[in-house]
């Protein structure tokens, strides 16, 4: 773990690999970049260089004092001072669920900067606000933590792909996300309204066909919306919302084909 500067924000990362072929991970709304430990672990054994940035608010990374500073374009407006500070150029950038959101930020004002990139389970960026209501009901405390404090079964099934100690330690992550960034985070999105269509550079989309949190559908209808000469899409059968955790030695080897064939990578 190390610590980078990003405006007036200090962002925790993760570091894996070395050379120049470079890929920046992008987490999730509940979650940090320690989601991607095993991704990066198979990345540096395929002689790639991979950082995994904490947005702002997320595991050790500097928490914002106003909702808007855990906007997803807010985390974009991070992330380009990040990638600035640690010298990264024609990088490949990856994100997942709400991370897709902040790869879209940061493609619409700096898509010569990246390679080529990766949506995973990625949301509408067009999705309706939710009601006061249903917000309160989503990010109950109670909704998603035992009492006990110990990671949830179901949250346990779906990050098997880690071992346990890694577990452990994005759990606490998770659990000290503050309230304040999923209020944030929330729709609506604008800004982004045309912006698929609009992509010059390759583009993959990844999902699973038995997520729960991002209905399958969704992913698939951005998918459409990318220019057909430029798209390219993956499927997981009989997995959920958090490949990276579930499943990383498979979706480390999607990676790795994608970007030796549309990333002028050699991997």
């Amino acid at each position: 773990m190390a610590f980078v500067q990003a405006g007036d924000v200090r962002l925790e990362y993760f570091e894996a690999g070395s050379g120049d072929r470079a890929v920046v991970l992008l987490h999730g709304a509940a979650s940090s970049a320690r989601i991607w430990v095993a991704v990066q672990r198979l990345l540096a054994e395929a002689g790639v260089r991979s950082v995994a940035i904490s947005l702002r608010g997320a595991g050790a990374s500097d928490r914002g004092e106003r909702l808007e500073d855990y906007a997803p374009a807010s985390y974009a407006r991070d992330l380009a001072a990040a990638v600035d500070t640690l010298g990264l150029d024609r990088f490949v950038l990856v994100g997942h669920s709400l991370g897709t959101l902040v790869t879209r930020y940061y493609l619409r004002d700096h898509a010569e900067r990246v390679r080529a990139a990766v949506l995973i389970a990625g949301p509408d960026p067009g999705t309706v606000p939710r009601t006061p209501e249903q917000m309160a009901a989503r990010n109950s405390p109670a909704s998603q933590r035992p009492a006990d404090g110990r990671p949830a079964p179901a949250w346990v099934t779906h990050h098997v792909g880690l071992s346990e100690a890694e577990r452990e330690t994005l759990w606490a992550d998770l659990v000290a996300n503050p309230p304040e960034r999923a209020l944030g985070q929330a729709p609506p999105w604008p800004g982004l309204e045309g912006l698929a269509a609009r992509l010059a550079l390759p583009v993959m989309v990844v999902l699973g066909d038995a997520d729960e949190v991002v209905a399958p559908s969704t992913p698939l209808r951005g998918y459409l919306e990318l220019p057909a000469e430029r798209r390219y899409l993956h499927v997981f059968h009989g997995v959920g919302h958090y490949p990276p955790a579930t499943v990383p030695d498979r979706l480390t080897g999607v990676l790795l084909r994608f970007m030796e064939a549309h990333a002028g990578w050699q991997v």
